[in-house]
């Protein structure tokens, strides 16, 4: 299998997922924005005989971080995508991209709902959190194939209470409560990305941990 079809076997397969996560309604920004930029950025080839418009120098990447276990806890892991544009003539590269926790905390549904009753027969767990991360990205090319990138924006956190039930409590083992509150917290990533033609790999570290991804180059 070529490079060209591990990375669409590969898109399929990470969109799936999104779907399960209701997260294309959220991809469909970065949709218009690629068709804003490609209507905007498209050139005609060089060759005068040639009628049909290049796209521009773009890719779009699928990617997933292992969250680990920091002051904000955000359990398991995080998918995000990104939409890249390439300047190779001066050698950066800028982006935009958004991260989404793949499992989603939610408020437990009790037959009761006095905040008094829950907390007399629970037992306080730990705070875990949801989180989105809406961020830019920049980078610098070393050569043709391997890119220095930072990322960097806002991570907005939504607390949850994770609590067990008490030994004559009827309320499930484990179950959550929403602590309505939001914290917006400064976000920032760094890595490498490397370019073998139709395909961009990413390698990833930040305050979360690990990721790693891939990108569809359309130019490749």
């Amino acid at each position: 299998m070529n490079n060209r079809a591990f990375a669409f076997v590969l898109f399929i397969f990470l969109y799936s997922k999104f779907q399960t996560l209701f997260f294309v309604n959220q991809l469909k920004y970065f949709s218009l924005f690629l068709f804003v930029s490609t209507a905007l950025l498209a050139q005609k080839n060089q060759d005068p005989f040639a009628r049909s418009a290049r796209l521009p120098d773009m890719s779009f990447g699928m990617g997933y971080n292992h969250n680990s276990q920091v002051k904000y806890k955000v359990p398991g892991g995080s998918l995000n995508a990104n939409i890249t544009y390439y300047n190779f003539d001066r050698r950066f590269l800028i982006g935009v991209e958004y991260t989404m926790n793949l499992k989603q905390n939610k408020a437990t549904t009790l037959e009761e709902t006095d905040p008094t009753v829950i907390a007399a027969e629970s037992i306080f767990s730990q705070l875990v959190y949801n989180h989105v991360v809406y961020n830019l990205r920049a980078g610098w090319m070393l050569n043709e194939q391997l890119f220095l990138v930072t990322g960097f924006g806002v991570e907005i956190l939504d607390q949850f209470s994770e609590l067990n039930a008490g030994q004559t409590s009827s309320f499930p083992d484990i179950f959550f409560q929403s602590n309505n509150k939001k914290s917006n917290l400064f976000y920032l990533k760094y890595g490498i990305q490397y370019k073998r033609r139709y395909v961009i790999y990413d390698l990833f570290y930040s305050k979360r941990g690990i990721g790693v991804g891939i990108n569809y180059f359309f130019n490749g």
